[in-house]
């Protein structure tokens, strides 16, 4: 039985494709860092989407990983924060 799960698994697996694991692994590490400097600075949820003129909920889906980032939102965000999210090699 466990083989036949694995088997699935397996198969499911290899439908994600590079891209999208690449694109996964940036918005997850996104949503990461905003919790953590909301962590660090005590802001709140709330006190988030007070800051970026935006609900709750829309926060709830910026960190629940998996949201496709703007350039225009990770700005709004490091604004609000104060500091930034992502760092451009130069």
């Amino acid at each position: 039985m466990i083989e036949i799960y694995d088997d699935i698994l397996k198969e499911e697996l290899a439908k994600i494709t590079p891209l999208d694991r690449a694109t996964t692994a940036l918005t997850d590490g996104i949503a990461a860092r905003i919790d953590a400097v909301m962590k660090q600075k005590g802001i709140t949820k709330s006190q988030l989407a007070k800051m970026t003129g935006h609900r709750p909920s829309e926060v709830t889906k910026w960190l629940g990983g998996n949201h496709n980032f703007t350039c225009r939102t990770i700005a709004l965000i490091s604004e609000a924060l104060g500091t930034n999210l992502v760092k451009i090699a130069r």
